[in-house]
């Protein structure tokens, strides 16, 4: 959880960490925007959210479990716009309230990946669809104890940015809670993300390797 210090920090550095932006508003045009209901799943301080509203969403509802980013994402006050904070473990929407399922490096938070997936299934009305960033980490043989343990993340530069820690997570897991949660991968791209990287602090730094990585699914 993001403490207020962090939030502010992070949202002032923001634009130094946003080269995947334009890769993720691609699917998005391919599926159709205009005239849905959009869930920001993770919303942070909201600035996707918005941009969704602006290219035609009827409704976009964003949630975070940070009260800190909440308030700040509540100062973008617009008609079909709402915050909300709450647990991704956990949404507090009904059955199929959704047709698109938006989440942006927040997947890699969640101890059991089966959770969100779950939640996120549960939500997305049928054949709608899951648009996604999140960090998948290999790690050296012998040393698998890793997964599901804290690496440092910088996000920024490294004299300005913010750290974040973010847990190891494999990606034969959380292919496994996709398709367990029954959504179907339409695509898969590996991004290139250079200013969001693991931090040299970290003593296992030789030991791993995380990549950067945008998913389409669809409810099936």
């Amino acid at each position: 959880m993001y403490s207020d210090e962090l939030a502010k920090k992070y949202v002032g550095s923001r634009d130094t960490f946003k080269e995947t932006d334009s890769t993720l508003f691609e699917p998005l045009v391919e599926i159709g925007i205009v005239g849905k209901d959009i869930l920001d799943f993770g919303c942070g301080d909201g600035r996707y959210a918005e941009i969704f509203l602006e290219m035609g969403a009827k409704s976009v509802i964003g949630i975070d479990v940070s009260p800190s980013m909440i308030e700040i994402a509540n100062k973008r006050n617009k008609t079909g716009l709402k915050f909300l904070v709450a647990d991704g473990a956990k949404l507090p929407f009904e059955n199929k309230s959704f047709d698109i399922v938006f989440s942006n490096f927040v997947i890699h938070y969640f101890e059991d990946t089966y959770l969100p997936f779950s939640e996120i299934s549960r939500v997305l009305r049928n054949n709608g669809h899951f648009v996604g960033t999140y960090n998948i980490t290999k790690v050296e043989k012998g040393f698998e104890n890793l997964y599901n343990t804290n690496m440092p993340i910088r996000l920024g530069k490294k004299e300005s940015g913010v750290i974040v820690q973010n847990l190891i997570k494999s990606r034969e897991e959380i292919e496994s809670a996709i398709k367990n949660c029954g959504l179907k991968v339409l695509k898969e791209e590996i991004l290139d993300h250079p200013n969001a990287v693991v931090d040299d602090s970290y003593e296992h730094i030789e030991r791993i390797k995380k990549n950067a990585v945008l998913v389409v699914a669809q409810k099936i």
